[in-house]
């Protein structure tokens, strides 16, 4: 018998959420407000035991929410790579010089 590989039915079904965050989830509703709302309504400004959060505050609250509603930005690395097929000069030319000897030949046309 071999194991590991492609089974077809195994594994978890897509979209299923774990037992126990579900049971998190609801004792944290039954409770009061989640975290991240709680966050929100102080980002928002939002009066909460008979006082407005300040700007301070709300700065803080919007950073720590960040997480629950946008991803991170992924880090991407580009390689690249050049070769050079051939050098015209190794000596430093004026603009007439360069245009004399490499440009007005294929200009003549």
């Amino acid at each position: 018998m071999s194991r590991g590989g492609y089974r077809p039915g195994a594994g978890r079904p897509k979209g299923a959420v774990a037992k126990i965050t579900e049971e998190a989830v609801a004792k944290a509703k039954a409770g009061g407000e989640l975290p991240h709302l709680f966050l929100l309504r102080i980002v928002r400004g939002e009066e909460i035991d008979g006082e407005r959060p300040p700007l301070p505050m709300r700065m803080s609250a919007a950073i720590a929410a960040a997480p629950y509603f946008a991803p991170r930005l992924a880090v991407m690395e580009a390689h690249t790579e050049t070769r050079v097929t051939g050098i015209i000069s190794n000596k430093p030319l004026s603009n007439e010089e360069f245009k004399r000897l490499y440009l007005d030949k294929y200009n003549d046309t």
